[in-house]
């Protein structure tokens, strides 16, 4: 009987420690929940060669939980620069997708400054890399600021423009 409660006790210990294990392995500073919001973002933006338009639909609609309800563009390109919701960011998405057979979009020198308790900014270098649909290979570095707010306990986007590093 006294081994038995010596086997219950064991357990017991290494159930309580496996769950404050687990507790703490599930807390995520807002600095990497924040980098992973970028890359998340790119990596929904992207298509690879093999993706059919089902694999396009839900990329694209999965965009929409990254993004702040009013987000602004400032990209360059007048056509991309404006104010959007969630839903226009992916309906875009789905339509820049139909221009490429694949595209990648990566994140490199990520530099998160959280501003206040729930604002953060995050200056990174874009690249895109892609074959469009006319045979054009394009291969594209940028920099970019990114500004995210934390909404209802979630790192959302709310701006992306580029940065003018140096003018001519």
């Amino acid at each position: 009987m006294v081994k038995y409660i010596k086997y219950i006790a064991i357990i017991l210990i290494l159930i309580v420690i496996s769950i404050i294990v687990f507790y703490f392995s599930e807390k995520i500073s807002p600095e990497q929940q924040i980098e992973n919001q970028i890359i998340k973002f790119l990596s929904k933006a992207s298509k690879s060669p093999g993706d059919k338009l089902s694999t396009g639909l839900l990329k694209s609609k999965s965009l929409e939980s990254l993004f702040a309800p009013h987000c602004r563009f400032s990209v360059g390109v007048s056509s991309f620069s404006g104010n959007y919701t969630p839903l226009q960011i992916s309906n875009n998405s789905m339509r820049c997708r139909t221009i490429f057979n694949r595209v990648r979009f990566r994140a490199y020198d990520i530099e998160i400054n959280l501003i206040s308790q729930g604002t953060a900014t995050v200056n990174f270098t874009a690249s895109i890399n892609g074959l469009t649909k006319r045979g054009e290979a394009i291969d594209d570095y940028k920099e970019l600021t990114c500004k995210l707010r934390s909404i209802e306990g979630k790192w959302l986007i709310y701006a992306i423009a580029i940065r003018e590093i140096m003018k001519k």
